[in-house]
């Protein structure tokens, strides 16, 4: 899998910075604890020194995925514990929309536009989520994986 995304040339220099910080993991003593640590502090505390993986963080309209969602006919199941603007909800969406295309109940055109507007919704607080990541993941390991997330985005959203 990594052999062929270095294959695509935008995604080159965020793969290897990826598998720079993996090969990093292995000479890093308590590497699982550590990562857990660098996660909590990342993306669990204030948005004071962290990168909170919620739209809403970065000044977006958190009911804007809902709209989505409903537009996708899904919705957040009651037992997710997170907010509905969660990164995890947009990529979820994304990743429905894609097999969606194969099952051939929805009209492509459709399901097209609504990939386009969830990309455009999350290239409205990716770049600066990503950022934060780069100023505070010391490590860089969760800093190296949201920028090669936002490549696959960027490049998703070109390749309309």
């Amino acid at each position: 899998m990594v052999s062929l995304l270095k294959s695509e040339p935008p995604l080159t220099a965020a793969v290897n910075a990826l598998e720079n910080r993996i090969a990093a993991l292995t000479v890093r003593d308590d590497a699982r604890l550590e990562l857990a640590a660098d996660f909590c502090g990342l993306f669990l505390m204030t948005d004071k020194q962290a990168a909170l993986p919620y739209a809403s963080a970065y000044k977006q309209d958190e009911q804007e995925i809902k709209r989505l969602l409903v537009e996708a006919g899904m919705e957040t199941s009651g037992n997710f514990n997170e907010p509905a603007d969660h990164l995890a909800i947009y990529l979820e969406l994304l990743s429905h929309l894609h097999f969606s295309l194969g099952e051939g109940t929805v009209p492509a055109r459709r399901i097209d536009s609504l990939r386009q507007k969830t990309l455009t919704a999350l290239r409205q607080w990716l770049p600066e989520f990503v950022a934060r990541c780069h100023q505070y993941d010391s490590f860089g390991f969760y800093a190296a994986l949201s920028q090669l997330l936002l490549v696959l985005v960027e490049g998703d959203h070109q390749n309309r």
